[in-house]
């Protein structure tokens, strides 16, 4: 039998683990668009604030609606570190300042030098005119990135800006180590084209002398007219790789990929884990056909 001890605790129990489960979490908070700039956040600021994130997991950037309380959660943040180019930051970005005008809005992008998007998107793909929004998937990039996330926690926090520059510092030393790995893991690489089912990969490309061919059509999978250009191309240029995001069906990638002999990959630019994810394109590039 339970003893008068055992039993006040069995009763008192769920209520102990409720209030462990309740502890209030006072950090400020601040907000990302995507999860790639949460990386870049805590890498920098620590754990010396809450990361909110607004793009959830496998919702495209450039057509995701954001929520009555996600607005609200960005407004009460001490600062707003978005991407500059896509589709609801456009949107709302304006709507964002007037209703929170002390919200610090830090653009990750500021001094990047933005590539031409030469791929057509169709009406509901709202971003930037002409620009490659995916600024974030280089190392080049990247460095910038950095540069941008470290002012903004030192305007919000200015006392801890020594810790804020430290930690940067050492982060651009892994940007640097990461970007010479990547280019010693392409050095071999023969046939430079890749094919991609949404073409988020025009940075990456650009730093290191590759060339992306897109898939999609106008945001769409691709007639059949241009499925058999696809699969020409694909074999003129001898592509041994087509890359595939959770955000999109990626069929049409597929088909192609069984047409030519490439391999499919999935990738995930939306990660969290930004720099596995640029280690894990360069070696799947250099692959050898399975």
């Amino acid at each position: 039998m339970l003893s008068r001890f055992q039993f006040i605790l069995f009763l008192l129990l769920p209520f102990l683990l409720g209030s462990c489960r309740d502890v209030v979490d006072h950090r400020p908070i601040v907000t990302v668009s995507i999860e790639p700039l949460r990386y870049f956040v805590e890498a920098i600021g620590g754990d010396r604030f809450q990361v909110n994130t607004l793009v959830p997991a496998g919702a495209s950037p450039e057509t995701y609606e954001l929520t009555p309380q996600q607005v609200v959660q960005t407004t009460d943040s001490r600062a707003y570190f978005c991407v500059g180019t896509l589709g609801f930051e456009q949107e709302r970005l304006r709507k964002l300042t007037e209703n929170a005008p002390n919200l610090l809005v830090v653009n990750s992008s500021d001094s990047i030098v933005l590539l031409e998007d030469n791929h057509v998107h169709d009406q509901q793909h709202q971003h930037i005119e002409g620009i490659d929004l995916h600024t974030w998937l280089s190392t080049t990039s990247g460095k910038q990135i950095a540069r941008n996330v470290l002012r903004g926690l030192c305007q919000v926090d200015s006392a801890n800006a020594a810790f804020y520059q430290q930690r940067h510092d050492s982060l651009v030393q892994h940007i640097d180590s990461l970007d010479g790995e990547i280019r010693q893991i392409l050095r071999p690489l023969v046939h430079r084209t890749f094919m991609i089912y949404h073409p988020a990969l025009g940075y990456f490309a650009r730093d290191y002398g590759l060339q992306q061919i897109a898939v999609e059509q106008d945001g769409r999978e691709p007639s059949a007219d241009r499925m058999q250009q696809l699969i020409l191309q694909a074999k003129h240029n001898n592509v041994q790789v087509v890359f595939i995001q959770e955000e999109h069906a990626g069929r049409a990638a597929r088909r192609i990929a069984e047409s030519t002999g490439a391999r499919i990959v999935s990738i995930a630019p939306l990660s969290v884990a930004w720099d596995k994810q640029m280690l894990h394109i360069a070696r799947t590039l250099v692959q050898s056909p399975q």
